[in-house]
């Protein structure tokens, strides 16, 4: 199968790119040049003869969140979305299937948990990102299947947010937490990333939004303590939100929020996930 990916070379896109070449499938990366104007006709041929296309692209999350950075942020996402999809849409032979992936920051905050029959939004840049962002991709042709993937954090000890929360354990030998501890953190593993995406290829009824989170719902402190444990650190500290909002501004909410978010359609489907629980995540990455 031919699989064109935009974001391939990113944390979550180089992993994906060498899981399903692992597979056998050939793997078009979709440059970032590509998406300039004059290069339209190069990529409008590669979307032709593409089975699948993938769409990844977007600046990090994990950033201090200045005026400009949040313009990065939109454009990183939406102008790539759209082009995309013009071009889907302007070839002549379509793609069965597109993946535009989204994030869990698009529900709301609110300690209800929500899975992709719930329609409610969420308040604030993030949430409004999404939804702008999942509008571009919902202008697609009726010709190609679209499916939505709202990601939560998506963890891995080689790349991605632990990395960041590994800093301390490794300097000082602490795990650190952000007050109060309890906002959730919806989470899955980078293998359920991996193989949801070829679940929901391989599984043609699929479309719309698909949640890609693991079923187990836990707290922010759950997971820094457990991670703490795993790597043998001595204690877990808590540290206050004004720290994070000096380091990250606006974009402290990453760590300061959360939303709780359930994978019903995956599960229906049958999905079996590589790491259902925190526990189990931490268990595989140690085995």
């Amino acid at each position: 199968m031919n699989i064109a990916i935009s974001g391939a070379s990113g944390f979550i896109g180089s992993h994906l790119t060498t899981y399903l070449t692992n597979l056998g499938h050939h793997v078009t990366p979709l440059k970032h040049s590509l998406f300039r104007e004059q290069m339209e006709g190069e990529l409008q041929q590669i979307i032709s003869h593409s089975d699948v296309v993938i769409n990844l692209a977007g600046a990090s999350l994990n950033h201090r969140w200045t005026t400009a950075y949040q313009k990065e942020l939109i454009e990183s996402r939406i102008k790539t979305t759209r082009m995309l999809v013009k071009t889907i849409n302007t070839a002549s032979t379509k793609p069965k299937l597109l993946i535009s992936v989204s994030a869990v920051g698009y529900y709301p905050d609110d300690g209800i948990i929500y899975d992709e029959y719930t329609a409610k939004k969420g308040q604030g840049f993030l949430s409004d990102l999404c939804q702008a962002w999942e509008n571009e991709a919902r202008k697609c042709s009726p010709e190609t299947r679209l499916v939505i993937t709202r990601l939560g954090v998506v963890l891995s000890l080689n790349g991605g947010a632990i990395q960041q929360l590994l800093k301390p354990l490794k300097m000082i030998r602490l795990g650190v937490a952000v007050a109060p501890g309890t906002q959730p953190m919806p989470w899955v593993d980078i293998k359920d990333v991996c193989q949801g995406m070829t679940f929901i290829i391989d599984h043609t009824d699929i479309e719309g939004v698909v949640n890609l989170v693991a079923p187990d719902l836990v707290s922010h402190y759950v997971f820094v303590r457990l991670l703490t444990i795993t790597r043998k650190g001595l204690a877990t500290i808590m540290i206050p939100q004004w720290v994070i909002r000096l380091m990250l501004g606006k974009g402290s909410v990453v760590l300061t929020q959360g939303q709780q978010v359930y994978p019903t359609k995956l599960l229906d489907m049958g999905y079996q996930f590589k790491s259902p629980t925190i526990k189990c995540f931490f268990k595989n990455i140690n085995s």
